[in-house]
């Protein structure tokens, strides 16, 4: 059997971690010295007003000694143990995996960098259980996810580029004032780095831009807002429902994790 680990922003609920059979270990963020843990979709409380209202905050990624620790647990069960993380340009948990696998050296495990995060992380997840279900080897589900990465996308708006300025992962882009003359950047994550795509005008504007990426084809998508669910979130919504009148379309709550990174407001789309 294959145990699946990965990080809490992955954006998966509770009871989809559970379906799954994914071991979500919770990224860790702190306000004015008081540290608190990434819960599951839906359980993480008001924490755009803590956001807001701190003076001091931080984020923190998932420490070596925990993911050992579950990496043994369920090595110890008998399972073969596959995790995957969050982009290691976004954050350090990706190493810490890796630092952790090479503490436990079991050919039985394996450490994947998504290149993603949010709900593209979640595709990548579904996809390695799909592939254990119908038989697929350990070897086999990391070499298929490997090769999928690069086709998971996730495009994302920001309010403004001052909570990514902070966090050091622009990298060439031009730090800029995102909602000048009402203007909106959308970016995607490339190979794990942020890259800027274009502009739109306005909250629909974006949308537009933002849709626009998405494959004709695309039957699955989903749609994570930073912060209390808002008027870009719902713009998104509208315009993916009226190009994909059949798609599934999930809307779900993207946690103060990424939420610190981006900035209460952001809003992403992901589609495998």
């Amino acid at each position: 059997m294959l145990s699946i680990v990965s990080d809490s922003t992955c954006g998966l609920t509770r009871e989809e971690a559970a379906e799954l059979g994914v071991d979500v270990v919770p990224m860790s963020y702190s306000i004015d010295s008081s540290l608190r843990s990434e819960g599951f979709v839906g359980e993480n409380g008001d924490y755009a007003e803590l956001l807001d209202s701190g003076h001091h905050i931080a984020t923190q990624a998932v420490r070596t000694s925990t993911f050992e620790a579950v990496f043994r647990r369920h090595l110890d069960e008998g399972d073969d143990v596959l995790c995957v993380t969050i982009s290691s340009r976004l954050s350090g948990a990706y190493r810490s995996a890796e630092d952790a696998a090479s503490l436990v050296q079991s050919p039985r495990l394996a450490v994947l960098d998504s290149w993603v995060t949010a709900g593209a992380l979640e595709f990548l997840l579904r996809r390695a259980r799909a592939l254990a279900d119908g038989g697929c080897s350990l070897d086999e589900i990391v070499d298929d996810l490997t090769e999928l990465r690069g086709g998971t996308r996730i495009v994302f708006s920001v309010p403004d580029m001052e909570a990514l300025s902070r966090s050091g992962r622009l990298g060439a882009i031009r730090r800029a004032v995102a909602t000048k003359l009402n203007r909106y950047p959308v970016m995607a994550l490339q190979e794990g780095g942020i890259v800027k795509l274009s502009d739109g005008r306005g909250a629909r504007g974006m949308a537009a831009e933002m849709v626009d990426r998405v494959p004709g084809e695309t039957s699955d998508l989903v749609i994570s807002h930073f912060g209390p669910r808002g008027d870009e979130a719902r713009e998104v919504f509208l315009a993916a429902r009226t190009r994909f009148p059949e798609a599934r379309i999930r809307v779900k709550d993207g946690g103060p994790v990424l939420a610190e990174h981006l900035g209460v407001g952001a809003v992403g789309l992901a589609w495998a």
